[in-house]
């Protein structure tokens, strides 16, 4: 079981001990001031739940009260009386390492030294898990659950009785409170958990399938041929590639020098085109010789009758030989003329040989230059079409991951329906004797407190979930507002220690604020079957009560009695502060 034994702290002056008892335990706050949020609320009425959940190993906020500078040095303590001869206590210090021990009687450590405890050092999630091993109920070991799941219907602040099945009023998911609320009333929670992780499948198969249609493709036949098709050019690229030769292009050659052999060959050429000229006009006139018969111009002038002198006959005479004497030194200096241009041809030649097979060797190196920049796009090429290659099959995986998922979601699907099946019978009250002492509980605290007749059930919704629900056979009890719903979350809490009050299970519950706004008739129905109750069945009903909530018959004030307050606060100083000090 569980039970609250003792609260305490390292500083008894400022937070004296707070001990816990079977019946009614009442945290009672008279406030002689004007009644309002800060002057109520700051005494620490409702930061006591906080301190009791801080001890069970709650993961608490930055902005939690006790991350306070105030509380730096504080250690607070929670004895719980796990049975008959084992009390265990929790240290946990504000900011540090936590400790637990276990003990067959109940004791008080008087100071923060750890040498007498059985687990130190421990990190909150190591506590929680050796806390869980000593306390929790083992039912709810078996099912999976631990110690703080139930916790949620044992401290119920006054923000947290709208929702009386769920309790918290943050988002979370249905799946972290129905299974354990279903398995405490007799369901089988292995059965609700797997629904809701089949819930959990559905969505996210749907969800995932909806996001790979939204991008647009093409059918699986057409991306098939379309990547055969590429592959093929691929594959050819990929050859061409690994015959390419790198031969002698690492070369400084550039198209600049190919055209200055080019140049120099002209050049060459007009030389060699120059000298044959000249050679050829050599020849010429090294053929041509100088003719003239004398005779033959002498009869001439005969046949005409006319008279050629003698003298002149001899001048011309000696105009032939002097020709011929000229002729012979010309033909000696065009001989020599011809040799040296021979000369420098034969030169010219060898040059525009050489310069020619250079021109050859660097066109073809040039060419194997070009061949390169071809290679790099080619592999650039290449490079696009292979990512075009992976988007493509990427594309083809997702069509065939489609028709994957769409085969799971099918079967998700039928296994959430079939699931659904199995719990919708579950729901019945006949057949569930736990579930039916359960509704009976109820109903009768809800009959003997609130005077009407209200019932809960459960039911499941169109998704096969389990729903809890309150039925009202007067609706016009509605009327009543939060007041009643708090009330009837409040009895749905005492119900379920009820129902397990001879098992392993909780043995405490903490309702803060109950009575605020009730009735006073109503107010003392509930503080007398509250007392009956928890005399019965050996329950501790914690509650905070304001005095101005005492209900007040025929003009007399109800007090509760002396033994069954466990703490007292007032505003007349810091002595009736939960914490003896100054406001924070």
């Amino acid at each position: 079981m569980i039970k609250l034994n003792r609260l305490y702290s390292n500083n008894k002056e400022i937070f004296p001990d707070i001990e816990f008892h079977d019946g009614v335990n009442v945290v009672f706050a008279s406030v002689t001031q004007a009644i309002n949020n800060k002057s109520s609320h700051s005494l620490g009425k409702t930061t006591l739940i906080d301190i009791i959940d801080f001890c069970l190993l709650k993961q608490i906020p930055k902005e939690h009260i006790l991350k306070k500078e105030v509380f730096s040095n504080f250690s607070f303590y929670l004895e719980i009386k796990v049975s008959e001869k084992n009390y265990t206590t929790i240290r946990r210090p504000s900011e540090g390492k936590i400790s637990i021990t276990t003990n067959s009687i109940p004791i008080r450590f008087e100071d923060d030294s750890t040498s007498n405890w059985e687990l130190t050092n421990l990190s909150l999630a190591e506590a929680k898990k050796k806390l869980n091993s000593i306390i929790c109920p083992e039912k709810l070991k078996r099912s999976g659950f631990t110690y703080r799941n139930g916790l949620r219907y044992c401290l119920r602040k006054q923000t947290q009785y709208e929702n009386t099945f769920k309790v918290n009023n943050s988002r979370e998911s249905d799946s972290s409170w129905v299974p354990y609320i279903a398995s405490t009333l007799g369901i089988n929670s292995e059965t609700i958990t797997k629904k809701y992780e089949a819930n959990v499948k559905v969505e996210a198969l749907k969800n995932a399938i909806k996001e790979i249609k939204s991008i647009p493709t093409e059918s699986s036949q057409s991306l098939e041929a379309e990547i055969t098709q590429l592959d093929a050019t691929i594959s050819r690229m990929k050859i061409e590639l690994n015959n390419f030769d790198f031969k002698r292009t690492d070369e400084n050659i550039s198209s600049e020098l190919i055209n200055e052999v080019s140049s120099n060959i002209s050049t060459m050429l007009s030389r060699a085109y120059s000298l044959d000229q000249k050679l050829s006009a050599i020849d010429k006139s090294l053929k041509a010789t100088f003719t003239f018969e004398i005779e033959k111009v002498i009869d001439l002038f005969r046949e005409v009758n006319i008279y050629f002198p003698d003298e002149l006959t001899k001048s011309y005479e000696e105009l032939i030989e002097l020709n011929k004497n000229l002729s012979a030194g010309r033909n000696e200096r065009l001989i020599s003329a011809k040799k040296s241009i021979i000369e420098d041809r034969d030169a010219i030649n060898m040059a525009l040989e050489n310069e020619r097979r250079r021109q050859q060797n660097l066109t073809q190196i040039l060419l194997q230059k070009d061949a390169f920049e071809k290679y790099k796009k080619l592999q650039e090429r290449a490079s696009k079409e292979e990512s075009r290659l992976a988007v493509l099959e990427e594309r083809l995986e997702r069509i065939d991951l489609t028709n994957e998922l769409g085969e799971k979601l099918e079967a998700a699907e039928r296994e959430k329906t079939t699931l659904a099946k199995l719990i919708e019978p579950m729901t019945k009250v006949r057949g569930n004797d736990v579930l039916s002492t359960a509704v009976l509980t109820f109903s009768e605290l809800v009959e003997n407190i609130l005077g009407i007749s209200a019932f809960f059930y459960i039911e499941t919704n169109k998704e096969g979930n389990l729903q809890f629900k309150i039925g009202l056979k007067d609706q016009t009890s509605l009327n009543q507002g939060y007041s009643y719903t708090r009330v009837l979350s409040a009895i749905f809490d005492i119900t379920l220690l009820i129902i397990n009050s001879k098992n392993d299970f909780y043995r405490f519950c903490y309702h803060d604020g109950i009575l605020e706004s009730l009735d006073d008739r109503i107010k003392v129905k509930l503080i007398d079957e509250w007392r009956k109750k928890s005399s019965e069945n050996k329950l501790q009903f914690i509650i905070t009560v304001l005095d101005s909530d005492l209900p007040i018959i025929n003009e007399d004030k109800k007090y509760f009695e002396k033994n069954e307050v466990i703490r007292e606060l007032h505003d007349r100083g810091a002595t009736g502060r939960l914490f003896r000090m100054e406001a924070f």
